[in-house]
């Protein structure tokens, strides 16, 4: 089917996400955001198939070029697939500020018709991403509670994200702490996104490893103040704007929390930091980047 789209569209170039088609008459390229599924296997038990790992595999080296996101995912690509380096091409993620960014008090009621909806009615710590064990979460939770009991009884943790894979443990460690310490809100609408960073108090995102690591770039994006981990492409998104932690060390996750929401000299340093850094990650750059692969396939 794709060498007859190719001959009817007159396509001089087939770009796509992680898998290669079968056939092809024209130079392809595929977009492979991370290879976690091959560096991390441990975390990924159960979420990809050895065929599809396989077929991953076989797409960037048949592929004309590899586009990824981060340094980090670029260095895994070149070690794992043995491929040559002018082949990978970071294009980073970016984020639209037009949808993330600082909201003044002008949108005050925008910011209470989100927080009655979620009923947001006591400061909180928000987590954005899927219930999976690379989030970890698990630590996250008990790190949490003890900054909850040593800072306020009230405070609570906020994940927004799906349900992914192997996350029972993730509610039943949940479930050791006071009703309502922690709030699972499920997937949120993307409009309501940028409403949840103003909103909070800190995002926490101590994730074990990241090929790039969207929710830290969104947030600071808004202005909310990071706590997260250094682990994988992380330190490419947050730089200097963020509070760095050892994601398998509860202690620093939470001495990471408590610093942030306590050290209102530093928050305030690290989000001016934050708000000037995401405006390197914007969408016509990625554009710009990715047309000048597909320029190169054509020359």
């Amino acid at each position: 089917v794709v060498p007859l789209l190719e001959i009817v569209d007159r396509v001089d170039t087939f770009h796509s996400q992680y898998l290669c088609p079968p056939v092809s008459l024209v130079p392809e390229v595929v977009s492979i955001h991370d290879i976690l599924f091959e560096t991390h296997p441990d975390l990924f038990q159960g979420a990809f198939s050895q065929r599809s790992t396989w077929l991953i595999r076989r797409s960037a080296q048949r592929a004309r070029y590899v586009i990824t996101v981060s340094e980090y995912s670029r260095r895994a690509l070149l070690e794992h697939y043995n491929l040559p380096e002018e082949k990978v091409v970071v294009t980073p993620d970016a984020v639209d500020p037009d949808l993330f960014h600082f909201l003044d008090p002008d949108h005050a009621p925008e910011l209470e018709e989100v927080k009655a909806r979620y009923q947001l009615d006591a400061p909180f710590v928000l987590v954005v991403g899927r219930l999976e064990p690379r989030k970890n979460l698990e630590r996250l939770i008990r790190a949490f509670d003890r900054v909850r009991q040593r800072l306020d009884p009230h405070l609570q943790l906020v994940i927004a994200g799906k349900e992914d894979f192997r996350y029972d443990s993730i509610h039943h460690e949940a479930e050791r702490l006071p009703s309502g310490a922690i709030r699972f809100l499920g997937t949120v609408p993307d409009e309501d996104l940028p409403m949840l960073y103003n909103l909070a108090g800190a995002l926490a995102y101590p994730s074990l490893v990241e090929g790039f690591g969207m929710p830290v770039l969104e947030a600071i994006a808004c202005g909310t103040p990071v706590v997260s981990s250094s682990r994988g492409a992380l330190p490419e998104v947050g730089g200097d704007a963020v509070i760095w932690v050892d994601p398998e060390d509860e202690d620093s996750i939470s001495a990471g929390i408590e610093d942030v929401l306590t050290d209102s000299e530093g928050t305030a340093r690290r989000r001016v930091a934050g708000l000037e850094r995401s405006q390197g990650f914007r969408w016509r750059e990625t554009a710009r980047r990715t047309l000048e692969v597909y320029r190169a396939c054509t020359n």
